[in-house]
């Protein structure tokens, strides 16, 4: 004798059931591509993310989802590619999710982008009576679904995802191509019908001094346009390497987040939420693990984007992946020229001629400028170089190749340091009209030699952009 699990058995009854056609993350603002595909081009170096949690954790057969999900943003040319996996686990129900997508993003001036994307996959759904408990043998249902084959649907969906400066905001639609899944014993039938989904995303990223960014963010998601659920979360990041956050929603839950980054490319985070008032008993906690690692953790390159961000864990202005937009330099790989004319591997006017030459010096050197940097030459411990802070006056009028910008000086010398163990040469200035600092590679005459000077710039440095100070 066995007993069918209560949750189970509310989702396979011999009436209607609703279920999610999607998992809930409470770390959704840790990769915001995982609810919204086209936040994937607001990221500035493609990733992977993996997530598993477990829900309602007192009751037997919780919801737990396992996922992976993995982004190629190509800036170049304004696109993106990703691939999405879920397994969810309700009851005795198992369900797969695998879809696609394919981004484009539309510049709409300034930092300001327009990110639109399509998604194709597929769901499957089926029970496995194998770990079921249940009353009887006998049940019509339970033999109903005992001999009914995993059931596949073509699974639709389209994003639009909108980043600035310090916020961002997105929207994504779900849809099967036949939602209800028909199980059938004779004359009983188990009907299980899965629901269309929307999802609204807004949030920020503010900047509140002393290192420290506060984040909120809100995900409403819509099921059927019939109901909808509200997450809400708000984090502190401590010089982008540290945070701790609460999070709510509004089925009466709370809790909160932690995580840190071992390496600039990997981020680690742990979610707690649990019920509020007598539910805390019947239903149990909720933890979830989340882990970011960037490709050029994996050896591979990065996004920099065009000076837009606001993504999911970005500061100042980020690329939604939790560093500065400008901080593609960082994340690039096999970094072997730094620009001017001496063309792949050669030192080139811009000074350096490889990331991986050592400098025995180690001496201090004091930094006012990029040639100041240049004379330094390359390979030397970038504790040893002490950058100066740089007049908050306008610069001169050309057109600079910009890698990022920040809203922190600190910031923006992490940039500069971090393109220099690359083996490119790099400094800043401020510019007064947006309060922002930005790192650059070279600054010309002409906007047209500046054109042509970004390509000396493709391998070591991807997708800089020219800004024109008049």
């Amino acid at each position: 004798m066995r007993k069918v699990a209560i949750l189970g058995l509310a989702m396979c009854a011999a009436f209607t059931a609703n279920a999610q056609m999607g998992a809930k993350f409470e770390q959704y603002y840790m990769d915001y591509s995982m609810v919204n595909p086209a936040a994937m081009n607001a990221h500035k170096e493609g990733h992977v993310s993996i997530l598993g949690n477990r829900m309602f954790s007192a009751v037997p057969g919780g919801p737990q989802q396992t996922v992976l999900n993995v982004n190629l943003p190509l800036p170049t040319k304004n696109t993106g590619y990703g691939l999405f996996y879920m397994r969810e686990r309700v009851g005795f129900s198992e369900m797969h999710n695998a879809y696609a997508s394919y981004v484009y993003s539309v510049p709409l001036g300034g930092t300001t982008n327009l990110n639109m994307g399509v998604s194709v996959g597929a769901l499957r759904q089926s029970f496995d009576l194998s770990r079921a408990i249940y009353m009887s043998g006998n049940d019509d249902i339970i033999k109903s679904l005992m001999i009914a084959p995993p059931v596949t649907r073509a699974d639709l969906r389209a994003s639009a995802f909108i980043n600035g400066d310090h916020w961002f905001g997105g929207l994504a639609i779900s849809r099967l191509s036949n939602p209800t899944f028909d199980y059938t014993y004779y004359q009983y039938t188990a009907t299980y019908q899965l629901q269309s989904q929307s999802t609204l995303l807004l949030g920020a990223n503010l900047d509140v001094g002393g290192d420290l960014l506060i984040k909120p963010s809100v995900l409403v998601s819509g099921y059927n346009w019939d109901y909808y659920r509200v997450q809400f979360n708000a984090s502190v990041w401590y010089q982008d390497k540290f945070w701790i956050g609460f999070n709510a929603n509004d089925i009466g839950q709370i809790g909160g987040n932690i995580g840190f980054k071992p390496q600039p490319d990997v981020r680690l985070s742990y979610s707690y939420i649990t019920p509020t008032g007598t539910q805390r008993v019947a239903l149990g906690n909720t933890h979830e693990f989340h882990t970011y690692i960037g490709f050029s953790a994996l050896g591979g390159g990065s996004r920099n984007g065009n000076g837009s961000g606001s993504g999911d864990e970005g500061s100042d202005n980020t690329n939604g992946d939790g560093s500065d937009n400008g901080d593609g330099g960082e994340d690039g790989a096999n970094l072997n020229r730094t620009g001017g004319k001496g063309g792949n591997g050669g030192s080139g006017e811009d000074g350096g001629n490889n990331g991986g030459t050592f400098n025995p010096d180690r001496s201090i050197v004091t930094v006012f400028s990029m040639e100041d940097l240049r004379k330094a030459g390359l390979g030397r411990d970038t504790s040893l170089l002490k950058l100066q802070e740089v007049p908050k006056v306008k610069p001169g009028p050309g057109f600079y190749l910009v890698a990022g910008l920040h809203t922190s000086e600190a910031k923006a010398n992490k940039h500069v340091k971090d393109l220099y163990k690359k083996g490119v040469i790099a400094f800043k200035f401020y510019d007064p009209t947006n309060k922002s600092f930005y790192v650059y590679l070279k600054d010309f005459a002409t906007e047209n030699e500046a054109n042509k000077g970004m390509f000396y710039y493709e391998a070591s440095v991807p997708s800089v952009w020219v800004r024109e100070i008049k």
